[in-house]
């Protein structure tokens, strides 16, 4: 375990003991936070000169009030006990759902693909975000709940109702159609089945089976069909491959060891659809090149492992699942984003965690790192006490 020397200089003390939580996650995040604005400034100037009729830096200053808002929520989640997720996690998938149905049905703006956004006097919300994260929380409640009392509970009810609930919320976030996002609440949700004792053979079944009438609709979506189409032929002949896979690869094959430096990507000159949203990684290769690619690769890796040990820490089985379900998520989402941009996935629209331009995405990410942070302070009043963590030591 890391250390830091204490005030005193008299031996060596764990950042968390010395703070009340894990210290390392916290600056984790914040570093990731702090690359991802600078790359958004590198990356969203052109474009932003050109939709704010002028201003170079209108696109990164709503970036940074997005990202303010996101701190907020991770201050204040930080603070707020975890466990009181657990009691209202039913009604926050009830009100996850209902958006869920509701932007089915809502306007979108003109030439829109997709029912995604809510939109409310200028605000835009995407209610798939929370919904994966209320989803997380509803299935640790129920996983938690037979975890530690499988007495009282009926397993088998248990994981059909969970199975009901997961499939309900992929279904709608399927049907918008918000393919990337489809994908990273079937994983989320099969990985913590996982975690909760369920077999790998009936979840391999239960795939297989759902497999055949999805890929129906998705190569009768003309949306999902021209994304998978275009995947298919970048496979078989890269000269094929989708536009924006084409102009990605580019810019990091521009890129080189070292990068071509800070600002001076050309791909993001309109060869690039929003440079600064989903296939930012990209300009982060290129302007920076393998190296600092890499070293952004390295610090998701170590909050990942970070946020891992708080979930396997946890003092109970709620924050054991819901702490391994957001570290799933987050996971989840920086490979699919990585792939996508490297061409070793179809081409979706799934933001980098901590890096893309803010939103939804951003806010409830670093909400989620408040849990974490929450879950670790709780785990080390725990262990002061004498307890002993749900997970692995």
């Amino acid at each position: 375990m890391m250390t830091l020397p204490s005030s005193t200089g008299a031996g060596m003390m764990p950042l968390e003991k010395r703070v009340g939580y894990d210290g390392w996650l916290l600056a984790l995040a914040l570093i990731l936070c702090l690359c991802g604005a600078m790359f958004v400034l590198t990356s969203s100037a052109v474009h932003s000169w050109r939709l704010y009729h002028g201003d170079s830096m209108a696109i990164f200053r709503n970036h940074l009030g997005r990202l303010g808002l996101g701190l907020v929520c991770m201050t204040i989640m930080a603070f707020v006990d975890y466990h009181h997720l657990g009691r209202i996690a039913r009604g926050l998938w009830v009100a996850a759902l209902a958006t869920l149905i509701a932007v089915l049905f809502l306007p979108q703006p003109p030439g829109a693909t997709a029912h995604r956004w809510i939109y409310l006097g200028g605000i835009s919300f995407q209610p798939a975000e929370l919904a994966k994260f209320a989803l997380i929380a509803y299935l640790a409640m129920r996983f938690a709940a037979l975890r530690e009392d499988p007495f009282t509970f009926d397993r088998r009810k248990v994981y059909r109702g969970a199975f009901i609930v997961s499939l309900l919320t992929f279904g709608l976030v399927f049907i918008e159609p918000n393919l990337s996002m489809a994908v990273l609440v079937l994983g989320t949700s099969a990985l913590l089945f996982l975690l909760s004792g369920v077999r790998l053979k009936p979840l391999a079944i239960i795939g297989g089976a759902l497999s055949v009438p999805l890929a129906c609709v998705a190569w009768l979506t003309p949306y999902m069909h021209s994304r998978l189409t275009a995947f298919a032929n970048g496979i078989l002949e890269p000269a094929r491959a989708s536009y924006h896979v084409k102009q990605s690869l580019i810019g990091i094959g521009q890129g080189g060891l070292m990068g071509i430096g800070l600002g001076n990507s050309t791909q993001k000159h309109f060869f690039l659809p929003e440079p600064y949203k989903d296939f930012i990684f990209s300009i982060v290769a290129e302007e920076s090149g393998f190296i600092g690619a890499l070293l952004l690769l390295t610090g998701f890796v170590l909050l990942l492992a970070r946020a891992w040990r708080v979930a396997q820490r946890a003092p109970d089985g709620f924050g054991y699942y819901l702490g391994a379900g957001i570290t799933l998520a987050i996971a989840l989402s920086l490979v699919v984003n990585v792939g996508v941009t490297l061409g070793l996935l179809p081409a979706t629209g799934q933001p980098l965690p901590f890096i893309s331009y803010g939103g939804s995405s951003l806010m409830i990410t670093l909400a989620a790192v408040g849990v974490l942070l929450n879950i670790s302070r709780q785990s080390q009043q725990t262990r002061a006490e004498g307890g002993l963590p749900f997970g692995t030591p």
